[in-house]
């Protein structure tokens, strides 16, 4: 195998693997990528068993072949580089010789046999979703992806495709988002599959300055297609939570804020909370908002903003990471906060989104 490839673009396709590559070395292969010399083409593939990306760039091609390689090492290797083309070239005992300029590196690889069959897509099958709204959603919801693996049916995003919209809701057993947007054109079928998170992340990453985005459900894989790039994702098999009960929740007590407004004042006051729990009170009445917290260890903070406000008094207690997020996805100016009492639900939304394309709904703390 021998190609020769611009060190940029060899720089930008390693990148994008790094998340996939296991870390943990249970299986070593799995903390290697497959680089294969195509015609025209440096292919490169990454897996972890679970989630597996297939990139490339353009390359004079000098001879074919493939080679698996420590991918963090070779993306180090790569960065190192001058900017100037990059020769790679790897004899019959897998060892690949780098050059760059006066720059020569040696690297010791595993035979491609070794590197696990990767699932493909179908030609045809793909239902084409733009990616301005494929990135909005997961924007507005990925983050209430729960962190525990073990509640593997929350580990991930539900992703719906009904007629001409497109929806996802993701939730961590305390708080819950779901967004839609519309599609364009209708899809032939419903569909509802759980994305997981890291095939959420890394889709995130890929989509940016794209313009469509192929998904298909192939051979107990979800396959997405970007720009020439192909993500696939094992199927989970769990039922997600029924949600949608949970979005039409609405509180009779409704304040819209400012949204830099509010997200400040969250910030400031939320210094003093409980660094186990980020626990804040919000309490409105009187023409007013005010957020508070302390802490036998730290103290305690109070902050108040004005709000056309003058119905009954309620106090509820929220985790202030809960609020921040949100703030920092909904992307308007303006948002409404509904309560309803110290032992319901709040709810979230952008301020005049009536027709429900996006909630957020959190779920009470006890002060």
């Amino acid at each position: 195998m021998e190609i020769l490839v611009r060190r940029n673009d060899l720089v930008k396709e390693l990148h994008l693997v790094q998340g996939i590559v296991e870390r943990k070395n249970s299986i070593p292969i799995l903390s290697n990528i497959l680089v294969e010399a195509r015609p025209d083409e440096l292919r490169i593939s990454a897996t972890d068993l679970d989630v597996s990306l297939r990139c490339g760039c353009g390359s004079q091609v000098v001879k074919e072949g493939a080679v698996t390689l420590a991918a963090k090492k070779l993306y180090e290797i790569a960065r190192s580089l001058p900017e100037s083309d990059v020769r790679i070239e790897v004899g019959d005992d897998a060892w690949a010789t780098i050059e760059c300029e006066r720059v020569v590196f040696r690297m010791a690889g595993l035979p491609r046999e070794d590197f696990p069959t990767l699932p493909e897509g179908k030609a045809g099958k793909a239902v084409e979703i733009p990616a301005e709204v494929l990135r909005s959603l997961i924007q507005r919801t990925g983050f209430a992806i729960t962190a525990e693996d073990a509640r593997y049916y929350l580990a991930g995003a539900l992703l719906v495709l009904d007629g001409d919209e497109a929806a996802m809701v993701a939730t961590d057993g305390h708080r819950l988002a779901y967004a839609r947007a519309p599609l364009g054109e209708d899809v032939s079928e419903t569909t509802k599959v759980l994305v997981p998170r890291k095939a959420i992340t890394e889709l995130g990453r890929l989509i940016e300055g794209e313009e469509t985005v192929g998904f298909q459900r192939a051979e107990g894989h979800l396959i997405f297609t970007v720009g020439g790039r192909t993500l696939a994702s094992k199927l989970v098999e769990a039922q997600f939570p029924a949600y949608e009960k949970v979005i039409t929740v609405t509180g009779d007590k409704k304040l819209q804020l400012g949204r830099e407004a509010l997200q400040s004042a969250i910030r400031r006051v939320s210094l003093l909370s409980s660094e186990r729990n980020r626990a804040i009170k919000v309490a409105a009445g009187d023409g007013q908002l005010e957020l508070s917290a302390s802490s036998p260890e730290l103290g305690e903070a109070r902050e108040s903003l004005p709000v056309d406000y003058e119905g009954e008094t309620v106090e509820v207690g929220f985790n202030a990471q809960y609020l921040l997020e949100f703030l920092a996805a909904v992307g308007t100016e303006e948002i409404v906060l509904e309560l309803r009492d110290a032992e319901s639900q709040g709810l979230l939304r952008p301020a005049g989104d009536e027709d429900g394309h996006y909630r957020y709904v959190v779920m009470p703390m006890r002060f």
